[in-house]
């Protein structure tokens, strides 16, 4: 898929919709929630029901963590994951020690930061686990011996305000590798690195102790003892299963651990054809099983054995060009699909990957949009509504920012800006999903402090807020009516905001004589839809993302098999009374023009006639409500270019005509009506004409339309069709 376009018409609209902001992080260290009166405990919230709509819109971005040590480059952003029940778990650091910070599970405060004075150095981590725990995993140094590290882990319980004290895993070198992972029951399995040895330990229940730990592997020879990449993860079966390389031989071994066995299974080649195999991921199926994503070659292939299966999948290339170097953690979104994302950290854009749990075949490699800059830390996580949210770093050194996009259905939002404007550079940003399934972002901001010299800002953060119900014809996700125009290049959004085009999204393009028009909300994800007709007669309607456009390829619905007998389709918003959008369609034989009424689930129900006699009209308008009484309207230009106006009833029929203009219209060869361009709540009216110029008549509220004026010099309308 290629991008939209966002382009403008030079005419300044309404308001744009109000962002509501997050309350700040605390900086003391007490137990006390962010913006609660002190001394008061803080306890854990009752999760509310995941949102089934799509993430609304971007807050205003906010203060996570300041900064210690204002003069200071050093520190900042470690890590963010979401628990099992949505809570969200923050690390920071100052370059000596680190602090989580907890944010309840239904709560938008962050609680106060318990700091962690000996998890200041190499490969500190957050988990979140598969019992629902997260914890805190990390190597500190041992007072009696300075060569070796102890590994030491705190808790998170579900529904805790607070870790645990921290516990002794095993002794560990001072680098290298080290994961933990969780299996039903209580279980833990905690494996590290150790000069070419691979040891385990395990934790049977939350009161037992570590067992010994043990090597998985003999000693290799010298300068063979590189491991260039070890994963683990337990299924929910028990299963777990451990993945590494071996740098210098370019082999990816495997090895398990059944549910209940005493030992693991011999270390041997992971069973997929090819050489040269690098950098293997590992990640438990939330239906069980496994997921194993690894390079090769050029490619990112994957392989996946599902439960109580015993062979792998034929591996298949997930991504052209993709690494799991640079690869997000895999999104398993509600129908079963498949999500990756990556970023080339060269100027091309992020990438992203889809496989059909349906198929199980993955769709072709993919960039949404090309940044024309640098792309870095890349992060995904399924969202609300069956979304994914996508965050990256973009730009190059010194002059990096943080930015974030939408993806459902093959359809994308257009990327939004969350750093501000002002910060000089920004970490790697961090994503989770809290329990409503909004997406919150973390990133450090830096500012200039001198020529050559930059400071740490502070860790900051931005969230989604509630969604309200659509505008009218608002494809861009700022509460502004827009325009779709189509030429030889795509689909394109043009929105009055501004005298200047914006740069944006394009969607592909649809074949010769393809009708695609607004539409209003039809799955109730409070985003505008897009119903297109083939030009054999197919109909569909594509539900979107708020601030995206579909294409081909995108997720549909088909609403009819051929609807070519109809010479007229236009989408007048909501004729019927119950506040859906409906449709308008007119006989091509008859000269009936006939309701598609929205039915609420995804469709319509079946076409009812609402009036006869509308063959001799060379042109039917969608007009909206002209004459303010809460009823949309229709317009009709009849064969001696006179424009009449029926007044909508509100019950899916329309009284009598009146005449609007006479002689009109004769030079145009597009007309749109019903969306508000002036800004003055009265429905407009946009019209092309046949020498490239966009013309508005305004509203005026009565049912009539002022003189026309010219809009949207800044476009050239020669080969653009509007809807």
């Amino acid at each position: 898929m290629t991008s939209q376009s966002r382009a403008v018409l030079g005419i300044v609209l309404t308001p744009v919709l109000a962002l509501a902001a997050a309350a700040p992080a605390a900086a003391h260290t007490t137990a006390t929630a962010v913006g609660s009166a002190t001394g008061t405990t803080a306890t854990a919230t009752t999760p509310a029901a995941v949102e089934t709509r799509a993430p609304g819109p971007w807050g205003t971005r906010t203060l996570h963590a300041p900064n210690p040590n204002p003069a200071s480059a050093s520190g900042g952003l470690n890590a963010l994951v979401a628990a099992g029940n949505g809570a969200l778990v923050s690390l920071t650091g100052d370059g000596l020690s680190r602090s989580t910070r907890i944010r309840t599970a239904g709560s938008t405060r962050w609680l106060a930061p318990q700091t962690w004075p000996d998890a200041g150095g190499y490969n500190t981590e957050l988990v979140s686990l598969g019992d629902g725990s997260v914890r805190l995993v990390w190597r500190a140094e041992r007072a009696d011996d300075h060569d070796n590290y102890w590994l030491k882990m705190a808790t998170l319980k579900p529904g805790a305000t607070a870790f645990s004290k921290a516990e002794y895993v095993a002794a560990v070198p001072q680098k290298g590798y080290h994961h933990l992972a969780a299996a039903p029951g209580g279980r833990l399995v905690a494996v590290w690195s150790d000069s070419g040895v691979v040891r385990a330990a395990e934790k049977t229940g939350p009161k037992a102790a570590w067992t010994a730990p043990a090597g998985l592997n003999e000693q290799p020879p010298s300068g063979s003892r590189d491991i260039a990449g070890m994963d683990l993860a337990v299924a929910k079966d028990g299963t777990t299963l451990l993945v590494w390389q071996w740098q210098k031989s370019k082999s990816v071994v495997a090895l398990e651990k059944a549910p209940g066995a005493s030992a693991w299974t011999a270390v041997q080649r992971f069973p997929v054809p090819g050489v040269d195999l690098a950098r293997p991921k590992v990640f438990a199926g939330p239906q069980g099983g496994f997921d194993v994503f690894y390079d090769h070659l050029a490619h990112l292939m994957h392989t996946r054995r599902s439960v109580g299966a015993t062979q792998w999948s034929t591996p298949q290339s997930a991504a052209d060009h993709g690494s799991t170097s640079g690869m997000a953690a895999p999104a398993y979104l509600p129908d079963g699909d498949l999500f990756v994302a990556g970023g080339p950290g060269d100027s091309t854009g992020p990438w992203y990957a889809v496989r059909s749990a349906a198929t199980g075949a993955w769709q072709p490699y993919t960039q949404p949009f090309s940044t024309h800059k640098k792309v870095s830390a890349v992060g995904a996580a399924a969202t609300s509504g069956g979304t994914v949210t996508v965050t990256w770093r973009e730009g190059y050194s010194g002059a990096e920012y943080t930015m974030a996009a939408v993806f459902k259905g093959g359809t994308w939002s257009v990327p939004r800006r969350l750093s501000a404007t002002s910060a000089r550079s920004t970490g790697a940003p961090q994503m989770a999903a809290d329990a409503l399934g909004r997406p919150v972002v973390l990133w450090d901001e830096y500012r200039l402090t001198g020529t050559n010299s930059i400071a740490l800002d502070g860790v900051h953060q931005a969230t989604t807020t509630s969604r309200a119900l659509p505008k009218w014809r608002d494809y861009t996700d700022d509460g502004r009516a827009d325009l779709f125009g189509r030429n030889g290049t795509g689909l394109k959004v043009y929105a009055g905001d501004s005298t200047k085009p914006a740069a944006g999204q394009r969607a592909s393009s649809w074949p010769t004589g393809t009708l695609v028009l607004p539409f209003g909300d039809l799955d109730g994800d409070r985003c505008n839809d897009v119903f297109v007709r083939y030009p054999k007669g197919e109909a569909r309607v594509y539900p979107t993302i708020c601030g995206g456009l579909p294409d081909q390829q995108s997720f549909h619905v088909e609403v009819g098999s051929d609807w070519s007998g109809y010479d007229a389709v236009v989408s007048p918003g909501d004729v019927t009374g119950d506040g859906r959008a409906d449709l308008l369609t007119r006989s091509a034989s008859t000269g009936k023009l006939y309701v598609h009424a929205n039915n609420g689930a995804g469709g319509f129900k079946a076409r009812s006639l609402t009036g006869s006699g509308f063959g001799g009209y060379k042109r039917l308008i969608a007009a909206g409500d002209l004459d303010g009484d809460g009823k949309n309207d229709l317009l009709a230009l009849d064969a001696s270019n006179e424009l009449w106006r029926f007044r909508g009833t509100g019950a899916g029929t329309f009284r009598p005509r009146s005449l609007v203009f006479k002689d009109w219209g004769t030079s145009y060869k597009d007309v749109v009506g019903g969306l508000d361009l002036s800004g003055d709540g009265r429905a407009d009216l946009v019209s092309l004409d046949k020498n490239g110029r966009a013309w508005l008549n305004r509203g005026n509220g009565h049912g009539g339309l002022g003189n026309r004026s010219q809009v949207g010099k800044a476009v050239n309308w020669s080969n653009i069709r509007i809807s």
